[in-house]
C-alpha cells in the first residue's frame, strides 16, 4: 500500500521541482513534515541551456540590466521552492529552460520567501576567442572588399551617414568562394559582434516558432550594436511567394525578416548581411530590402594560384608538386574546394600511406579525381 508520505514526497534531485504554492507561510514553508526555515539570501550562477539544436539562434549569454527587478521576477516564479547549494533553477519566462546554479544559499536548504535577497553572481570569465579573419585574407573579389570598406565606415561611425545609412547586404554566388569569411572579416575589422545563423534552423516546428527566433536573433544584435546579424542559405526561407503558399511555416518567418529588416533602418550600428547561392529564388519583397548586392565569384586562374600557395604553405608536411599547373587544373573549383578537396584530402591520403612528404603524383591523382565528378550549376 502506498502512503501518503511516499505520494507527497519530493524526489531528492539537484534539479528544482517548484512548490504548487506559492504561499510563504508556516503551511507552505513545511517539508517532509518539518518547517523549513526561509532563505535570506540566495547567490545564482547563470549557466545556460541544458541542450540547443545546432545553430539555434537562441541567446546564450545574460545581462542583468537591473538586480532589484531580477530579485522580484525571480521570487515571483521560485517562490515556495526549497533551495540548496548546487542545485539548478530553471527559467520558465523569459528565457525559457536557461538554468542557473544555487552557489550561495542562507541558510542551507532553505524555502525562498517573498522576503529572500536574490541576487545573481557577474561572471568573470570571458568567451573563447573564435578564429580572426580580415579582409587582406581573402583572395581575390577587389570589388566586394572595396564595397565592404563603406560597411567599414558605417560601422565605426554610424552617426556619420544618418539616413542614408546602408543597413541589408546580400552575398550571392557558388558555395565555397568567401561569403562567411567576408562576413567575419568585417566583424573582425570593425570590431563588432557577429550573430550568425543558417536560414533553414529558423523555420520552427510549432506556429510562431520561426517568428520569434528571428525576434530574438535581431533582439542579440540589437543589445550589442555594433553588431553584424549574418543570415546564411536565405534561400531557404525567403523563397517567391509562390512557393510560400505551399510552407506557411516559411512564410510566416519570411514576415518577420520583413518586418525585421524595416526596422533595422531606425537603429544605428547594426549591419543585417544575407548569403545565398541562389539569388534568383529569393523573393523580391525580400530582395528588396538589402542596399547592396555582393557577388562572389569563382577564383580565376590567378586566384587559384594565391590561394593554393596561402594554404599550402600551413600544410604540416612538404607539398612537392608545381601548383601553376595545379591551378591551370582546377578551373571552376571554389577557394573551399581548393583547400578542402585537394590540399585537405592529399595530405591525409599521405599521412594515411606514411609518406613524408606531398608527392606530386598524389595531388595529380585527387585532382583528376575531382574534375570526373559531376559539378552542379549553382546559378539559377
Amino acid at each position: 500500500m502506498v502512503t501518503d508520505e511516499k505520494l507527497t514526497r519530493r524526489k531528492d534531485s539537484a534539479v528544482d521541482i517548484p512548490a504548487s504554492s506559492r504561499d510563504s507561510s508556516k503551511k507552505a514553508a513545511r517539508h517532509r513534515g518539518a518547517e523549513m526555515q526561509r532563505a535570506r539570501r540566495v547567490v545564482l550562477r547563470p549557466i545556460g541551456y541544458p541542450f540547443r539544436l545546432p545553430n539555434d539562434p537562441k541567446v546564450s549569454d545574460l545581462r542583468i540590466d537591473n538586480q532589484e527587478l531580477f530579485a522580484d521576477y525571480a521570487r515571483e516564479q521560485w517562490g515556495g521552492s526549497v533551495v540548496r547549494n548546487g542545485m539548478y533553477l530553471f527559467d520558465r519566462y523569459v528565457m525559457p529552460d536557461f538554468a542557473f546554479r544555487v552557489v550561495v544559499v542562507e541558510p542551507e536548504e532553505s524555502i525562498i520567501t517573498r522576503d529572500t535577497e536574490i541576487v545573481v553572481e557577474q561572471s568573470s570569465t570571458l568567451p573563447a576567442p573564435s578564429s580572426k579573419y580580415h579582409l587582406s585574407d581573402i583572395v581575390g573579389h577587389d570589388e566586394v572588399k572595396r564595397k565592404c570598406r563603406l560597411i567599414l565606415r558605417y560601422l565605426k561611425d554610424p552617426e556619420f551617414f544618418g539616413e542614408w545609412a546602408p543597413k541589408a547586404l546580400l552575398f550571392h554566388g557558388p558555395p565555397g568562394t568567401g561569403k562567411t569569411m567576408t562576413a567575419r572579416a568585417l566583424a573582425t575589422e570593425a570590431s563588432a559582434e557577429i550573430i550568425m545563423a543558417k536560414a533553414p534552423d529558423l523555420i520552427g516546428l510549432h506556429v510562431g516558432d520561426g517568428g520569434r527566433r528571428i525576434a530574438s536573433l535581431f533582439e542579440e544584435a540589437r543589445a550589442n550594436a555594433p553588431s553584424i546579424v549574418f543570415v546564411d542559405e536565405l534561400d531557404a526561407i525567403g523563397i517567391t511567394r509562390s512557393f510560400q503558399s505551399i510552407r506557411g511555416d516559411v512564410s510566416e518567418v519570411v514576415t518577420a525578416l520583413i518586418s525585421e529588416l524595416d526596422r533595422t533602418g531606425e537603429i544605428n550600428g547594426v549591419v543585417v548581411i544575407g548569403a545565398t547561392n541562389a539569388l534568383g529564388l529569393i523573393d523580391p519583397a525580400v530582395r528588396g530590402r538589402f542596399d547592396v548586392l555582393f557577388e562572389f565569384k569563382l577564383p580565376t586562374r590567378q586566384e587559384r594560384l594565391e590561394i593554393l600557395e596561402m594554404y599550402s604553405s600551413r600544410l604540416p608536411i612538404p607539398l612537392r608538386v608545381d601548383l601553376e599547373l595545379v591551378a591551370s587544373m582546377t578551373e571552376g573549383l571554389s577557394g573551399r574546394d581548393l583547400r578542402e578537396r585537394i590540399l585537405k584530402e592529399a595530405f591525409h591520403v599521405a599521412v594515411s600511406r606514411g609518406l613524408p612528404e606531398i608527392p606530386a603524383r598524389l595531388v595529380h591523382e585527387i585532382v583528376e579525381n575531382v574534375r570526373r565528378r559531376s559539378t552542379p550549376d549553382y546559378t539559377i
